[in-house]
């Protein structure tokens, strides 16, 4: 992918099939608090909080911390999270808000969502 001369860096963050790092934003799974990280310059900027089942990650908050709003950075984790879903070969459970009106807005990842709005899915369903 090659950047055009006007894109922003939310659209650059959109476009990047699987971004790393974008404006100096580093994102990583940080399994031990159970949430993917996004950094810039090694402060933490935002955070997508999920719980881990065997089949599932069940995404429940999404924060970015003051200071580092409306940047991308929180659509950079939420599509840095949903590309590790897809390669752990689980599915995503959206019951944040803001990670399920992010999936509506890329449908490019909805092979990897589990649609339900009244529960969190079972192991064996």
């Amino acid at each position: 992918m090659s950047a055009t001369p006007h894109q922003t860096a939310d659209e650059l963050a959109q476009d990047a099939p699987r971004p790393v790092a974008v404006d100096g934003l580093v994102v990583a799974d940080n399994a031990e608090l159970s949430r993917f990280e996004g950094r810039v310059g090694g402060e933490l900027a935002a955070v997508a909080v999920y719980s881990a089942a065997p089949r599932f990650l069940v995404f429940s908050h999404t924060e970015v911390l003051s200071g580092f709003e409306s940047r991308g950075i929180a659509s950079a984790v939420v599509r840095h999270a949903l590309e590790e879903v897809r390669e752990r070969g689980l599915t995503a459970v959206p019951l944040c808000p803001f990670v399920a009106r992010w999936i509506q807005r890329h449908p490019e990842y909805s092979d990897v969502v589990q649609r339900t709005s009244t529960r969190v899915p079972r192991d064996e369903d």
